[in-house]
């Protein structure tokens, strides 16, 4: 699981979470791109969730609730890069 950051400015990657669907779930697919965040997101539906189609329209929702973020892996971030 990553940390994001809901916010515009810097290097932004692409962030699609199941709260964002109404889901009582943490999870939070974060990408480069919305595509690369929708297949995540859809993957997780289909293993955690137990979903096993997802509609167009579904697809089309979540292509719109993609937001952008700055997303921080589990462990935290370090600016200077290198492990902690």
């Amino acid at each position: 699981m990553t940390g994001c950051f809901r916010q515009k400015g810097g290097h932004q990657e692409k962030l699609l979470g199941c709260r964002d669907f109404g889901t009582d779930c943490d999870f939070e697919a974060c990408g480069e791109t919305a595509e690369e965040s929708l297949t995540t997101a859809v993957d997780h539906a289909r293993a955690i969730h137990g979903l096993k189609d997802i509609s167009d329209k579904d697809r089309m929702r979540a292509r719109a609730a993609v937001q952008d973020a700055f997303c921080v892996p589990k462990g935290g971030y370090n600016p200077g890069g290198g492990g902690f």
